[in-house]
């Protein structure tokens, strides 16, 4: 990740903005607008950092995909997913190049949590 990076730092505080509060039916369709801006995003800036969470990302599109279209919500497969991302942005988080974003990653990591919470606590 490129420090001080405007259109990062924007696209992080779009996906705080979107993602925070409860999971409800536009979370699948906002969360799907997100992955693939961020998969446009990570592409541009690839490193073995970034090339996990992109991977991460592409296997929870189809699980977020299914939610949207089915209303069949994976709700084990999503809450493990979204560790998988809070594990790789506290990664992030802790390389001198996200020094500038720290503020913005950390916001992330909460909101990434709390959807983690909602996930599991409706696990069946």
């Amino acid at each position: 990740m490129i420090s001080k990076d405007h259109t990062q730092i924007s696209l992080i505080d779009e996906t705080v903005n979107t993602l925070d509060g409860n999971m409800d039916t536009s979370t699948a369709t906002d969360g799907l607008s997100l992955i693939d801006k961020w998969l446009n995003r990570l592409e541009d800036v690839s490193d073995e950092a970034t090339d996990d969470i992109a991977e991460t990302l592409e296997r929870l599109r189809p699980e977020l995909d299914t939610a949207q279209r089915y209303n069949r919500v994976d709700n084990y497969q999503i809450a493990n997913l979204l560790q998988d991302l809070i594990e790789q942005t506290r990664a992030i988080v802790a390389t001198v190049e996200a020094s500038a974003e720290q503020v913005e990653l950390s916001q992330l990591i909460a909101v990434l949590e709390n959807l983690h919470r909602q996930a599991v606590s409706r696990i069946e």
